[in-house]
């Protein structure tokens, strides 16, 4: 009896440490299932240059690109010899700088107490860009925080912060941004590092703490936060001011608004963007933002005037964040019947070839284009693989081939062509039949239905023509333009402004909803103008050698695509 009742409890020791294992195997399952998938693309990237996806790698090589606090009187001496009349001085000094590498970013573009005389600027540039030409490629950063993002460790936050002075672009930036809305408050509790922030010297680290602390866990440090709205600098003040609009407290518009004429110019313009977000109670000021400090004098006080009659009536539930940019683009290659989606270093993710004359297409997901085929009179979705998984047939007889496909919100699909605008529904019925003229008739140029349901599109009498959802003509006003191509898109904005590529003249035009100018730059044979969520606008170029590039309200260029094959790109969507 006492032997059965060993093997009895022995067979029940067994049957526990199966289970435990079974259980201890099932959560490891349960962990890897949660565990977040990083994108193929941002991991190849990483590995490209010999980093991995794992938080603590990702750390640090942050941690690598960060001027520890005793080090950074050295690097202003350093900085400070550039100015010295001795040239062997000025040229070590240079060199010095260099070798330093991203590490004498901060101090080489916050000089402060030297003469800054023309050499002396040519010095700093030539450090700027020499250090960046032999750092890791711009992306590289960018796609490492949103990684740490999707798999955060401790230390993300006051990592991120100790670095944001150190990033050389404004999609770093904006990724930490993101970054520390997500992790630096848990539960309610702050990162102690974020606190500490809000009084740093670096006015990069205040501005995003702030708004991280505003968007978060506004009412358990309000004073602390309101103490940076009289902070030196503009941007502290615009970030902060921005955040606490999220958090409903009105007052802080006037603080926005006061900054229009002290941030740097691309910042002033998104900070004007913002505003115009805010104007659906009342129509916005007609003073547009300059690049000047007098015309964005006026724009301020325009926006006080506005504010002071309209403030109470805005609407801040309303408020959205503007998505992140990922730093991907669709091209459509016109010449080559293909389109290209592309990843953050510009190498190809997917290609969709054997297309029929493609004048528009459209991101609808990470795997899926909507594409205009205009001498196949049809509208096609297709898959990374190239293979058809829908197709629109436009009745190419009566209206021509599709200038423009999109797809809206409510999954329908807007079509144009030369003189009709449709919409079909997830059938394939047509639900919306705008004809504009007679049949065959060219009336159509570019057009694009707006989230209100309202149509804009271009003329081929050279006006801008916005319609309601019935086709209704509701306003229009008249540009001087030689040239006009058809296809594709004209861009208006959610604040009625619209971007028209002005091919024959050799520039681009943003027009307010009255046809006045409010900006434009100069740029060879452009095709098509889109802004992004960031302010900067992505235009296309019929000259091979230009292709697609992003500017910068200065008309500066942060990024540029051409095809290895000198073909021209016609159209670019960044997302």
């Amino acid at each position: 009896m006492r032997g059965c009742w060993a093997t009895l409890l022995f067979a029940a020791a067994m049957m526990a440490l199966s289970a435990s294992g079974t259980m201890r195997v099932a959560a490891q399952a349960d962990e890897k299932k949660t565990e977040p998938t990083i994108d193929k693309l941002d991991d190849e990237i990483l590995r490209r240059h010999k980093l991995s996806t794992e938080s603590d790698t990702l750390l640090a090589f942050f941690k690598k690109r960060v001027l520890p606090e005793n080090e950074r009187p050295a690097i202003e001496q350093l900085v400070r010899t550039l100015g010295s009349t001795d040239f062997r001085r000025r040229e070590k000094a240079t060199l010095d700088l260099i070798g330093r590498g991203v590490l004498s970013l901060d101090v080489l573009r916050s000089v402060g107490g030297v003469t800054i005389d023309g050499e002396v600027q040519r010095r700093i540039e030539r450090a700027l860009q020499t250090i960046h030409e032999k750092d890791v490629p711009r992306e590289v950063p960018t796609v490492a925080v949103r990684v740490l993002t999707a798999r955060p460790a401790a230390g993300l936050t006051e990592t991120l912060l100790a670095y944001v002075p150190f990033a050389d672009n404004e999609a770093t930036i904006d990724e930490i941004r993101y970054a520390l809305l997500k992790h630096g408050v848990k539960a309610g509790k702050p990162d102690p590092s974020l606190l500490a922030a809000l009084s740093d010297r670096a006015p990069v680290r205040r501005a995003l703490a702030a708004e991280a602390l505003a968007r978060s866990a506004y009412a358990d440090h309000k004073d602390a936060l309101r103490k940076l709205l009289t902070d030196p600098d503009p941007t502290v003040r615009y970030r902060l001011s921005r955040a606490m609009l999220f958090a409903k407290e009105r007052d802080a518009a006037t603080t926005l608004i006061d900054t229009l004429s002290d941030l740097p110019i691309n910042a002033a313009w998104q900070a004007e963007d913002f505003l115009l977000k805010l104007a659906t109670s009342a129509p916005p000021p007609v003073e547009p933002m300059g690049n000047d400090k007098e015309t964005r004098e006026k724009c301020k006080a325009a926006w006080q005037e506005w504010w002071k009659k309209n403030g109470d009536k805005v609407d801040l539930a309303k408020l959205e964040d503007a998505p992140r940019m990922l730093g991907r683009t669709l091209v459509v290659l016109l010449d080559q019947n293909a389109v290209i989606d592309l990843g953050p270093d510009n190498q190809p993710r997917f290609e969709v070839k054997n297309l029929t004359f493609p004048l528009d297409a459209q991101s609808l997901d990470e795997d899926r284009v909507l594409v205009a085929e205009y001498h196949a009179n049809r509208v096609t979705e297709r898959n990374s693989r190239g293979e058809t998984l829908r197709t629109i047939t436009i009745n190419g007889g009566v209206s021509g081939g599709p200038q423009a496909a999109q797809r809206l919100p409510n999954g329908n699909t807007f079509v144009a062509t030369a003189n009709q605008f449709l919409e079909y529904d997830k059938d394939d019925n047509v639900v919306v039949n705008i004809r504009l003229g007679n049949n065959g008739e060219q009336k159509v140029m570019k057009s694009m239905k707006l989230q209100s349901g309202e149509i804009v599109c271009m003329h081929t009498d050279a006006r801008v023509v916005r319609y309601d959802s019935k086709g209704t003509e509701l306003h229009s006003f008249s540009i001087s333009i030689n040239m006009r191509l058809f296809g594709g898109r004209i861009h208006m904005l959610p604040n009625g402004r619209v971007l028209v590529p002005h091919h024959g003249e050799g520039k681009v035009v943003e027009y307010d909803s009255r046809g006045k100018i409010v900006w434009q730059i100069p740029f060879d044979q452009p095709i098509v103008a889109t802004r992004l969520v960031n302010g900067n606008t992505v235009i296309t170029s019929m000259n091979p050698g230009v292709g697609a590039v992003e500017v910068d309200r200065t008309g500066a260029v942060v990024w540029s695509y051409q095809h290895a094959s000198n073909s021209r790109v016609t159209r670019a969507i960044r997302r």
